[in-house]
């Protein structure tokens, strides 16, 4: 090999180099050298990414399958938490959908003129009207519920696992885990505000 063609090797070497380091850089993301005090961008934000990850799985993935039959999205929600643990206290069904008390009252009213669902207040004999109207309420599915719940699930699975397997096996372990994590972490720094 001639000394010219030898220089301009290991220039193509050296020149290589740096751009394959920028390449890791730009793959690696604005998160791997953080600080509390770090100037992330907003669209960097982890509530952004989330946000914008779970608004095109929507978009996307649920309400197309949804459309076919009729539900919309906080419908789906409720059905699928009430099929799997019903019967339930409205505070449960509140308290484990993470929606809003007025979002689950408006939801639950809509699907029992549908016929999906079946609130009935709980109260104790003698009670009197201003107690009555303060009475907890009992959730429970119907079987028209029970059979859409059914229908739909199957579709759902499906739907779910199509987006997973566009991740390998050890990439879906990773953000199952991280998500469990970060619930957990955000989970107790609103409990410890709470407390405060």
């Amino acid at each position: 090999m001639s000394k010219q063609t030898q220089k301009s090797t290991s220039r193509s070497k050296k020149s290589a180099s740096p751009q394959k380091s920028t390449r890791r850089t730009k793959r690696s993301g604005p998160w791997v050298k953080l600080s509390r005090s770090s100037a992330l961008n907003v669209e960097d934000f982890l509530t952004f990414r989330i946000t914008r990850v779970t608004n095109a799985l929507r978009t996307g993935l649920t309400k197309r399958y949804l459309e076919e039959f009729e539900l919309s999205l906080p419908e789906w929600r409720l059905l699928a938490l009430i099929a799997r643990f019903a019967p339930l206290r409205f505070s449960e069904v509140t308290s484990r959908s993470s929606m809003d008390k007025g979002q689950v009252s408006r939801t639950l009213r809509e699907m029992s003129k549908k016929g999906l669902v079946r609130m009935k207040a709980i109260r104790t004999p003698g009670s009197r009207s201003a107690e009555a109207l303060a009475a907890p309420v009992m959730v429970s599915i119907t079987p028209k519920g029970k059979a859409l719940y059914a229908s739909i699930l199957p579709v759902a699975r499906k739907r779910q696992a199509e987006i997973l397997m566009s991740l390998t096996e050890s990439e879906r372990a990773a953000l199952y885990s991280t998500l469990d994590k970060l619930f957990v972490t955000i989970g107790r720094a609103a409990f410890q505000e709470e407390g405060e």
